[in-house]
């Protein structure tokens, strides 16, 4: 079973499955138009020819939800071990194998669609929040403004152009200074939304010949796939705030501090040894510079060298790794931007 959350703290975010070695043909009867499957392997060789115009964005529309949900679960979804060759052949062992998938996959894209619609509504929600308290906070610094020009009887049309200038200033100087104390001593409520805010879903599009396969065995009901010759989703990362480095997951306390921690890197194979999961992650780290950190943190799984090679050719060092315990190991890697050699935190 998929998990459904991140052992960093912080905005809800599923975590990675384990890395599949190999995997099993997908019945004909029960599979997309195209039948290429997904390996989850980054070592996996090129067939991303013809890929082209790739850009990278933020999603905004929950119309892409289901697409970016089946990108991952086809790149991350566990499967079974492959059955032994004098077995391989049993209908009765397919059909099984072929449940314990279905079941998985349905799942996992439920899981990821869910998870992602609640932190991109919970995002807009805080930021019209933000905007509201802003508004009022305005709107107090003008009628204070109004207020004292009442008291010496003067009306705004025999103002002059500097004058008016000076005004406007003096309310701008005094917003400043509230959102100032704001932040110096941040109310929880306050804390709660920039947490919010500081999440964000990238997406990397591109026109893809012979479109995208998504190699899984059930579709969900929602998903609908783009015309050909459309721009379709190739990547996917979530970037967040969290604690990545925390001895123990949540609800457990810890007063490390919140990092800026970028989750579930996913490319299609079809676009793969382009550069896709390299503009991600410098899209990435440049809202997190805009958002005031000065490194970036990440997980890669032990058994995933191809992609430790990839982020460590970015500047990422490893700083740590899950315990033994943990059946998912993990690395974890960080990068302090402007740096290239090892980091050591």
């Amino acid at each position: 079973r998929p998990a459904t959350a991140a052992r960093a703290r912080g905005p809800i975010a599923p975590s990675r499955p384990t890395s599949a070695r190999a995997r099993r043909p997908v019945p004909r009867h029960r599979a997309t138009e195209t039948t290429t499957l997904v390996d989850s392997s980054d070592d996996a060789p090129s067939t991303s020819a013809g890929v082209t115009n790739v850009r990278v964005r933020t999603l905004r529309d929950e119309r892409d939800i289901p697409r970016v949900a089946t990108l991952c679960s086809a790149v991350f979804k566990e499967t079974a071990v492959p059955l032994p060759k004098d077995l391989a052949q049993d209908d009765l062992l397919r059909d099984v194998a072929d449940f314990l998938e279905t079941r998985y996959e349905s799942a996992m894209i439920r899981d990821l669609t869910g998870i992602t619609t609640r932190n991109l509504r919970e995002k807009r929600r805080c930021e019209n929040q933000t905007r509201a308290e802003y508004g009022r906070t305005r709107a107090r610094a003008t009628a204070r403004e109004l207020a004292s020009l009442q008291r010496t009887r003067t009306s705004v049309d025999q103002l002059t152009t500097a004058q008016l200038r000076e005004m406007r200033e003096r309310i701008t100087d005094e917003v400043e200074l509230e959102l100032d104390r704001e932040r110096r001593a941040p109310s929880a409520d306050h804390l709660r939304r920039s947490r919010s805010r500081q999440w964000m879903q990238l997406v990397a599009d591109a026109v893809v010949p012979g479109g995208v396969a998504t190699g899984l065995v059930s579709m969900p009901d929602e998903y609908e796939a783009p015309a050909p010759g459309t721009r379709e989703i190739v990547g996917s990362a979530t970037l967040q705030v969290c604690v990545p480095d925390a001895p123990l997951p949540p609800p457990f306390p810890t007063r490390r501090p919140y990092r800026s921690y970028l989750a579930n890197v996913a490319v299609c194979p079809e676009a793969r040894r382009v550069g896709v999961a390299s503009k991600i992650i410098k899209r990435a780290e440049r809202v997190s510079r805009l958002w005031g950190f000065t490194e970036m943190w990440l997980h890669v799984n032990v058994d995933n060298p191809g992609a430790r090679a990839l982020y460590e050719g970015l500047g990422y060092a490893v700083v740590g790794e899950d315990p033994p315990w943990y059946l998912d190991r993990r690395y974890l890697m960080v990068r302090k931007f402007g740096s290239r050699g090892v980091v050591v935190p």
